[in-house]
């Protein structure tokens, strides 16, 4: 179980310089660099997009990004905001509206850990935990069964089709993996796994 931002906005105005501030739940680097792109492509007249982000659990695949503000007064100070809440797979995007007065180095770099640490305090924090997420396979009757075994277990049945079988998708906690198989094996239930996920929990 690891500490979310909850994904939001947050508007900031410091002395005629807006900076506005979003989160966003992601699960890799990559997923952070797109919404940061996406950040960019909608707010073209901004000066500056800043961000930060923790990708992993526990805490070791980071970036930041000043994104031509002086070296040091944007990137890191959303970063620290994220580090201090325990903040994982969450980024954060400050888009800067420059209004005319410089704000200096230390001005920035407080407007700047501000506007992060204000988002978070405005959105707050979820849990997020990890899941596997499993498709199964039966005939109608065994997932009839099956549906009464699942209840029982710390999982989510999020597709269901029903056709000359009855096909789903399931995700179940990662600490109820192994008795979920063997739950649903023995009732004759076909299972494969197709990953893991983190599931959001507000």
């Amino acid at each position: 179980m690891i500490n979310c931002v909850n994904e939001g906005k947050y508007e900031l105005v410091i002395k005629r310089s807006t900076f506005i501030a979003f989160s966003k739940h992601i699960e890799t680097r990559e997923q952070a660099k797109s919404f940061v792109d996406s950040l960019k492509a909608e707010h073209r007249d901004a000066r500056h997009v800043c961000y930060a982000y923790i990708a992993d659990e526990k805490g070791d695949d980071f970036g930041y990004d000043d994104n031509g503000e002086p070296s040091g007064t944007a990137g890191k100070p959303i970063y620290s905001a994220l580090e201090s809440v325990g903040a994982r797979k969450t980024c954060i995007a400050v888009v800067r509206y420059f209004g005319g007065i410089k704000l200096g180095a230390g001005g920035l770099t407080r407007a700047y850990r501000r506007s992060a640490a204000d988002l978070i305090e405005s959105v707050g924090l979820s849990k997020a935990e990890r899941r596997a997420v499993y498709g199964i396979c039966c005939d109608s009757d065994t997932y009839k069964r099956a549906a009464a075994a699942l209840r029982k277990l710390s999982c989510d049945i999020e597709q269901i089709k029903y056709d000359a079988k009855v096909n789903a998708v399931v995700c179940v906690a990662i600490e109820c993996e192994a008795e979920f198989v063997s739950a649903l094996n023995s009732l004759g239930v076909e299972t494969v796994k197709d990953g893991e996920r983190y599931a959001y929990l507000h």
